[in-house]
């Protein structure tokens, strides 16, 4: 099952995918974990891009369908917090970030210019206080966020509730995206890799799985947007959790059938996996 968009989203996708058009090669002789584009960083939040939630005639939808599509790009920036969460908060400085927990690594911390602190039933919202840059080996820039800048408003109810939903849908959107990226990458991968005189791709064995791993990316994807044409709690959480329980087969396959070239940081899988890896622990993971 799928579905179609409206023409204002198909402009709206396709307008957006001309802005990322640039950042779809992975970067030349790549020797690290992390692939920040701060040049698209920039050209996101000056296009306008991250505000479409509080645009006339759009909504969550709209943002969850571009923190998708922005995460099949091989180099990271904010798109899924600031585009989902952002609009909830009246004039906050983009990039936004959700940390859940002091003393826990963030998602583009060193970057953020907002941050909301997750914290039980409250949610503090503010600049970034006391902070640290981390050393990553997750594909994204971290930080650990020590404290909030003392001007940080705390937010508790309904505000409070909104934030952390939007947070969880931006979490599966995004996982949607960066499994679609690395099965696309997989896939063109068997289909050129030559073994036993053919392609890997005709093996029935690797193309039953990749079916599988596809089916596995659709319903994350229709979940995520599901979750954030409803904006319930429900659905946001049982997208998160779906994604974060599917990623776990995708990241598998994908390396196995890429063998050792995916296990080099001068491939680009990791680009995507590990990015991955770091988000199926986030919001205190699947059991939470």
């Amino acid at each position: 099952m799928d579905f179609g968009l409206t023409s204002d989203q198909q402009l709206l996708i396709t307008s957006f995918e001309a802005l990322l058009q640039r950042h779809r090669e992975a970067p030349q002789g790549i020797h690290g974990y992390v692939a920040f584009g701060a040049e698209l960083q920039a050209e996101l939040i000056d296009s306008g891009f991250l505000d479409v939630a509080a645009q006339e005639g759009f909504g969550p939808l709209e943002a969850a369908l571009l923190a998708e599509e922005a995460a099949t790009c091989p180099v990271s920036a904010e798109v899924a917090q600031s585009a989902l969460v952002g609009p909830l908060l009246a004039g906050a400085a983009l990039p936004v970030t959700v940390a859940w927990g002091i003393g826990r690594p963030v998602r583009f911390l060193p970057q953020a210019r907002t941050v909301c602190l997750i914290d039980d039933e409250a949610v503090a919202v503010g600049a970034p206080g006391e902070s640290d840059v981390l050393d990553s080996v997750a594909a994204y820039p971290l930080g650990m966020l020590r404290s909030m800048d003392r001007h940080a408003v705390r937010l508790t109810g309904e505000e409070a509730a909104a934030i952390r939903r939007r947070a969880l849908v931006a979490l599966a959107a995004e996982a949607a995206g960066l499994m679609r990226g690395a099965l696309e990458l997989t896939v063109g991968y068997v289909r050129e890799r030559q073994q036993f005189g053919q392609p890997l791709g005709n093996f029935q064995a690797i193309q039953h799985r990749l079916a599988e791993c596809a089916q596995l990316v659709r319903g994350c994807r229709n979940l995520a947007f599901r979750a954030a044409w409803l904006d319930d709690d429900r659905s946001a959480a049982t997208a998160a959790l779906y994604a974060q329980e599917a990623a776990r087969q995708v990241i598998y396959d994908c390396h196995q059938f890429h063998g050792a070239m995916g296990l080099t940081l001068e491939y680009p899988l990791h680009l995507w996996t590990y990015r991955l890896k770091l988000l199926q622990g986030e919001a205190g993971g699947k059991q939470a």
